[in-house]
């Protein structure tokens, strides 16, 4: 594992699939028009496959450069999680790979962030109590710059989710439903709900209507959510010719009673998978189900495309009715599936001083988000 050899892709032609819609060219020019930039490297580890490293690029002032890798690096993956071993081989991999990273990276980077696929163990089933396996400081050695991996005060992408396994038949999938869930997708078709796919080039032309509904679900749920240009750029870069390779597909699909938009869900398809991105719905007439009718058919949908599985992403770490987010739990989890726990965000210090000042920033800024501005919404709702 200590021979490691990385070198910068310049050929944009290379044709390595990605093991996530994450570490993807596509997505790392869609994060380009939201101001970061992105550099690809070519990852060679003796005893392991070589892979496409993709790093996202952002300049915050004054810190330097944040270096993000989501969904990466993807080897490693199918480690024991249970063994002590495992996280010691992982935290080994990492603080070797940033050494080697940080002389190809720009010069002022304080920051290498990671977000790896690597499932962990949960070590309670109380979320007073809640701990993931345990990522302690080790220091680089071997460099020439000093730095050490820890946990993310908090993470990036969700590290808890649910995987639908799509490489079975039809009426398994529905079986694995709880039952209420199954009664609810049919009560929703009885009643008359309807729901219509615009895949491709089509999904752009209805980011109006799924952004009514998500504004509604913000204001309803008091989530901070992108602007409306955000979506529009999303479905606009997915039908690049540049990309065909990648085979990415965005659809928007959404349901209508009486020609009326109940609600709208956006839904990314590859070969590495599907992923359920943004759902939104309106406070009209949500005894009629649409949610569930909507998440059924891009199921099935993303079996016909070839998808081996199917992720909600994004739920609490645990079955906590007390969770804020419990409900959002409760509806994922009802379709079946395997409840899957990753490490969640690790990040390796460059510049210590500099990371230091920035983690309280986002620190302070988590807090704003979190608590004192969802505060602000309900006292405002109220009075």
């Amino acid at each position: 594992m200590n021979t490691l050899t990385i070198k910068e892709c310049t050929d944009m032609t290379v044709k390595t699939p990605a093991q996530h819609f994450l570490q993807s060219r596509f997505w790392a020019e869609f994060k380009k028009e939201q101001g970061w930039s992105y550099q690809q490297y070519e990852v060679h580890a003796a005893g392991t496959r070589s892979f496409l490293l993709t790093v996202l690029l952002r300049q915050l002032s004054p810190f330097g450069f944040l270096a993000y890798i989501p969904m990466g690096p993807s080897i490693l993956t199918d480690y024991n999680s249970q063994l002590p071993e495992t996280a010691e081989k992982r935290k080994l991999f990492l603080v070797n790979l940033a050494e080697k990273l940080v002389p190809l990276l720009p010069t002022y980077v304080f920051l290498i962030r990671f977000d790896p696929p690597w499932e962990c163990v949960i070590r309670s089933g109380n979320t007073q109590a809640f701990s993931r396996q345990d990522f302690p400081l080790i220091p680089c050695t071997g460099g020439r710059t000093p730095c050490s991996l820890r946990k993310a005060a908090s993470d990036i992408q969700p590290p808890d989710t649910v995987l639908l396994d799509l490489g079975q038949p039809l009426d398994a999938l529905l079986a694995q439903c709880k039952p209420k869930w199954r009664y609810n997708i049919r009560l929703a078709e009885k009643k008359g709900v309807q729901v219509r796919c615009f895949p491709g080039s089509q999904a752009e032309d209805v980011i109006p209507i799924f952004y009514r509904l998500y504004r509604e679900t913000a204001a309803r749920d008091g989530i901070a959510i992108h602007s409306e240009n955000y979506y529009h750029s999303l479905c606009r870069l997915a039908v690049d010719p540049a990309f065909d390779t990648e085979r990415i597909l965005i659809s928007i699909y959404i349901a209508y009673f009486e020609e009326k938009p109940l609600a709208a869900i956006i839904t990314l398809f590859s070969p590495s998978g599907a992923v359920y991105l943004y759902g939104a719905s309106s406070n009209e007439h949500r005894n009629l189900m649409p949610a569930y009718l909507l998440q059924w058919q891009a199921i099935q949908d993303a079996q016909k495309y070839g998808c081996p599985s199917y992720d909600f992403y994004g739920i609490p770490p645990t079955d906590d009715s007390h969770h804020p987010m419990y409900g959002l739990y409760r509806f994922k989890t009802g379709f079946g599936g395997t409840i899957i726990h990753r490490v969640g965000t690790l990040d390796i210090p460059v510049r210590g001083f500099r990371y230091r000042l920035y983690s309280c920033a986002e620190q302070l800024r988590a807090f704003w988000f979190k608590n004192l501005k969802k505060k602000l919404r309900v006292h405002s709702r109220k009075s």
